[in-house]
């Protein structure tokens, strides 16, 4: 086969991948206005979009262009002192992709490849990209657990009768649970390393006896891998205290803006609210736990039936309306910004791969073209 011919294929193939995607997006809409028109019919839908304030829908799209200025920032200042010349437009563009590919993809697994792999793209070396980006996860993990307990703390007393009515706890504890899971296996890989892999291991030789797990070695190699790689990740947290500081600051900011997006809905809805803010937010947070552990790409349909069922007695006749505008706040936005950011990074010849192959990243990401942008 020669050279042309493999290249035709190759663009075949990311042409049918980026269709695959608007299909996706696509029909998750259908999906989501045919949920809407079952919750509520169609003339009250179409109500509520006249009486909502205009003023209030362009605060929600301005507090997510900032939740995404705080998701960079949170990376910028983990990645400036291993990459000096790193620039923060080049950030700003990585963070967009990561939003966008989170979207698209089932249990947001796409976002991190696919930002260590524009951030080579921009001259930043991998090691340090994957140092910043997996910083930046752990740190975004640990204040939406703490955000979780404040929530589940302070709120179950008033909400909780609510919770149990609607038949919503469980799913809130199951979400809280997974949340905090992932904390605690980050703590114990910081601080129980080897006993971290051994547990690991003999959960997969149990897995294996189950017929549940299949290649063991394989998953045995894989979580190691993982372990080290997170393990190494602490080692760097210690020695930059102040960075990662930062890094809460900026994080701990970011989710209170994705929190306040329904808030903001509901000024729009209700000129002269009755409803506590703290109220709010606290429905909005145990909208991400029952949503969290959805594998889903942006869970889908679970997202939506969850908001209206916490939100119904807070929105009444208008949860249709919000539920559908908040799905295109902080879902459908993403990747349509996501889609232009990736047009504009096209025609600088940086174009979007099948697959990322790590290693391969690792060879040539220095000898890369950055974006033009300009530095911070």
């Amino acid at each position: 086969m020669n050279n042309n011919s493999t290249i035709k294929k190759a663009k075949s193939k990311k042409k049918k991948s980026n269709k695959g995607n608007l299909i996706l997006c696509a029909a998750s809409f259908v999906i989501l206005l045919a949920f809407l028109f079952l919750v509520d019919k169609p003339d009250k839908i179409f109500n509520a979009m006249k009486n909502v304030n205009p003023y209030y829908l362009m605060l929600c799209v301005v507090t997510m262009f900032c939740y995404w200025l705080c998701e960079a920032a949170t990376i910028h200042v983990i990645l400036k002192p291993l990459c000096p010349a790193a620039r923060f437009g080049g950030t700003w563009y990585d963070t967009i992709m990561g939003q966008y590919f989170n979207c698209i993809t089932p249990c947001a697994s796409g976002g991190q490849p696919m930002q260590a792999y524009y951030f080579v793209k921009f001259g930043v070396p991998l090691g340090n990209a994957l140092t910043a980006l997996l910083s930046r996860f752990i740190v975004y993990q640990f204040v939406l657990t703490m955000y979780s307990v404040i929530t589940l703390t302070t709120g179950l007393k008033t909400e909780g009768k609510m919770l149990i009515e609607g038949g919503l706890m469980p799913f809130v504890l199951i979400g809280f649970a997974i949340n905090t899971g992932v904390i605690v296996f980050l703590l114990m890989i910081a601080l129980w390393k080897n006993g971290t892999v051994k547990a690991a291991n003999g959960i997969i030789s149990l897995l294996t006896k189950m017929h549940i797990v299949k290649n063991p070695m394989h998953w045995r190699l894989y979580f190691t891998r993982e372990v080290n790689k997170f393990h190494a990740n602490f080692a760097f947290i210690k020695k930059n205290a102040g960075v990662i500081l930062k890094g809460l600051i900026f994080t701990s900011i970011q989710i209170l803006l994705y929190l306040n997006i329904s808030y903001l809905l509901y000024r729009g809805f209700f000129p002269e609210p009755n409803m506590p803010w703290f109220r709010i937010i606290n429905y909005q947070a145990y909208v991400q736990m029952f949503s969290s552990f959805m594998p889903l790409p942006g869970a889908m349909g679970a997202a939506e039936i969850g908001y209206a069922g916490f939100f119904r007695k807070i929105f009444g006749e208008y949860t249709g309306a919000a539920t559908m505008l908040w799905r295109i706040f902080t879902f459908y936005l993403p990747i349509l910004v996501g889609i232009v950011h990736l047009m504009t990074l096209k025609k600088r010849g940086i174009t979007v791969p099948d697959s990322v192959d790590l290693n391969e990243l690792s060879n040539d990401g220095a000898n890369e073209t950055e974006i033009n942008t300009k530095e911070d």
